[in-house]
């Protein structure tokens, strides 16, 4: 250290003469390395006859991406009934609450009600309207038909077919309804017979059958003839008497049984008794499509329901006031009742 004390300006010079000879070194490494690098820039590349495949996932990616643009999924932000769908679609968009009716108080549409079934009276569910992605706050979505099939949503509740699709729907019976029942009186008279009423073989006897509210002339018929103008005809006589304790005598009260040809019904006239034998008559009203219609069908007799393609074929078995029972096309009996509905 003393000797650098004493002669710096000697160590100083040396210094850079050192540095000197590093900097002279770089620069000489330096151009040796341009050279290499521009004559491997200025060497022809080889010749390359193969394209590589272009890679095509990332757009066909990219297209469905816009083909299907995210958008905020109302019915999965609920919590309906079971564990919540944290699907949303922007942080700041809030879960949907309704009043409750009893306690006035906000809640999840997932549970209880709003709406009624206007024909059953039942209450439907809110979270079947969620479920279906239906507008629960729409005070006429019970009403409305969005697949066009005819049936409101209600009715497709109230039969568990889906309200979006046109194919489920209920059956096209469930449209058809009592509207009045009434009987057209058809009053029959057994008034006379001839011959012996004991005798083994009365089908060659004469049996008198008028109609009281057919106007026509009296007849006498035989055995398995049928009434004028009717639709009964004679199947069995039987002979019978009792004491008439007025005239001390055997009161005639034969009984002359007669078949209905359409029914086949049996029907057991008394001598010189009125026996009405009704036909019966129920009015309908079918309310698919809109406007409704309205038609009469007699007791035992076939009617069409209109259909999309067409029509089903039912049998009106019985009716009588305030009920009707019907047969569809596979046998199966079907109550109609009227409709509660103003």
């Amino acid at each position: 250290m003393d000797w650098i004390k004493k002669h710096y300006d000697q160590f100083a010079l040396a210094l850079l003469a050192v540095a000197l000879i590093a900097v002279s070194i770089m620069l000489i490494l330096t151009t040796q390395g341009f050279r290499e690098a521009f004559a491997a820039a200025t060497t022809t590349p080889p010749t390359r006859d193969k394209v590589p495949p272009l890679v095509l996932e990332p757009i066909e990616e990219a297209k469905k991406a816009l083909a299907n643009p995210p958008f905020w999924n109302e019915v999965e932000s609920r919590d309906v009934g079971g564990e919540a769908a944290r699907k949303r679609g922007s942080l700041f968009v809030s879960d949907l609450y309704i009043l409750d009716q009893k306690t006035g108080l906000p809640e999840k549409p997932g549970k209880g009600f709003i709406y009624t079934d206007t024909l059953s009276g039942k209450p439907i569910p809110n979270d079947w309207f969620v479920n279906q992605k239906l507008p629960l706050l729409d005070p006429g979505v019970p009403l409305q038909d969005p697949d066009k099939d005819g049936f409101a949503n209600e009715d497709e509740w109230r039969d568990g077919t889906d309200p979006n699709a046109k194919d489920s729907h209920p059956a096209y019976h469930t449209k058809l309804f009592a509207k009045k029942f009434f009987a057209h009186p058809f009053r029959l008279v057994f008034k006379a017979y001839d011959g012996d009423p004991k005798k083994p073989k009365p089908a060659s006897d004469g049996y008198q059958v008028n109609t009281v509210d057919l106007r026509q002339p009296s007849e006498y018929l035989k055995i398995r003839e049928q009434v004028a103008n009717t639709k009964f005809k004679l199947v069995k006589f039987q002979y019978k008497t009792r004491p008439n304790p007025k005239t001390e005598e055997d009161e005639d009260i034969s009984e002359l049984t007669v078949e209905n040809v359409e029914t086949k019904e049996e029907i057991v006239l008394v001598l010189n008794r009125v026996t009405d034998s009704p036909d019966y008559f129920m009015d309908f009203v079918y309310k698919w499509p809109n406007p409704q219609k309205e038609f009469r069908v007699k007791k035992r007799q076939d009617f069409a329901l209109s259909t999309p393609g067409g029509s089903e074929k039912y049998n009106l078995v019985d009716s009588k006031e305030g009920r009707a029972v019907i047969q569809a096309p596979d046998g199966k009996k079907i109550d109609i009742l009227p409709d509660p509905r103003k």
